[in-house]
């Protein structure tokens, strides 16, 4: 899979990438220089990005992702040529655009992203199986030697979380608190029933209140808030999404919160709560959700556990509400993330 400005990569198998060799113009360069910690031989699900060159970097870990190491080493290409990913069960084109010969460094990040259900009160019982929602999240970055370091501006970050069936639901959760009370009073309510009972669901998409997606399968999935729709390259991605919705969501609200839709059972219990945010620039009131469903590379296997990449981005036109009530992941075919 191609994104344009950034290439990303997916397997099940931590072990593979940290036991690869990175040949960038017929350099080759074991990633065994670089600390994958226990990673390296315990496996993990891993993300991988590649990015050379005046390709921006501005997309990175999770929220509250475990730093696990990052690393500079220089790098002389003596011959122009591409880059390639070798996993010993698999080669993989990470750069077909020829790098010219020279003097680079490369930058390698690693970090661990955990669902942030996951960093909270869980159950002694359940821990031992939260190894299997962590993944390994690693970007590469070339640049040329003694260039200004784009990727010092990497400073978003997805919402990596555990969502069921209700989803979840972004707000400015003062505001749409206000609307509610004028509408249905300041008690305390369940407003997963009034939404199916009332109008107030209709009501707060109309105010461009809510953006809310709901029938979702119990995954974990990463929510990216884009800059503006020409970064979708920029993040993980198919190529066409499988699901898509649309929300007029006002302007003025740029930094709204992400809240599991199980919220919405004791309302107003979440305000107050310190919840994740993204970032919703640009002009306009239409905003697009869109999900990208990935799969992990399984060597001899095929495709393995599903990755879906939820983007949030102001998308220009006439804010049009088609909100997403259906989000069954299991019930299309994933692509591999190379």
């Amino acid at each position: 899979m191609s994104v344009g400005k950034v290439r990303y990569i997916t397997a099940n198998d931590s072990r593979l990438v940290a036991g690869g060799v990175l040949d960038v113009a017929g350099t080759k360069i074991p990633l065994s220089k670089f600390d994958f910690a226990e990673f390296s031989s315990v496996q993990r699900k891993i993300l991988v990005g590649w990015a050379a060159g005046d390709e921006a970097v501005r997309y990175g870990p999770a929220v509250s992702s475990r730093k696990i190491s990052e690393k500079k080493i220089n790098v002389e290409i003596s011959v122009d040529g591409t880059v390639e990913l070798d996993l010993g069960t698999e080669i993989i084109a990470l750069d077909t655009q020829f790098l010219a010969a020279g003097s680079y460094e490369l930058n390698v990040s690693v970090y661990l992203d955990v669902p942030l259900k996951a960093l909270g009160d869980v159950p002694e019982h359940i821990r031992p199986l939260l190894q299997y929602s962590e993944i390994v999240n690693v970007m590469m970055r070339l640049e040329r030697a003694n260039s200004e370091g784009r990727y010092k501006a990497q400073v978003k970050q997805p919402v990596y979380d555990g969502y069921g069936q209700l989803g979840f639901f972004i707000a400015d959760l003062e505001r749409m608190n206000d609307y509610v009370v004028s509408r249905l009073g300041g008690d305390k309510l369940n407003l997963k029933d009034a939404f199916c009972e009332t109008e107030i669901a209709n009501e707060l998409f109309e105010q461009g209140l809510l953006i809310l997606v709901w029938g979702m399968t119990p995954w974990q999935y990463y929510i990216y808030g884009l800059d503006e729709g020409g970064d979708a390259g920029l993040i993980p991605r198919a190529e066409n999404p499988q699901f898509c919705g649309r929300y007029k969501f006002r302007e003025d609200i740029t930094n709204p919160s992400v809240v599991p839709g199980d919220f919405l059972l004791n309302w107003p219990d979440c305000l107050g709560m310190d919840f994740p945010k993204i970032s919703l620039n640009g002009a306009g009131e239409s905003v697009s959700v869109e999900v990208h469903v990935l799969g992990f590379y399984m060597p001899g296997g095929g495709i393995g556990p599903n990755l879906p990449i939820i983007s949030v981005c102001r998308s220009g036109g006439d804010a049009v509400t088609e909100p997403l009530l259906m989000v069954d992941i299991e019930s299309v075919e994933p692509e591999l993330g190379f």
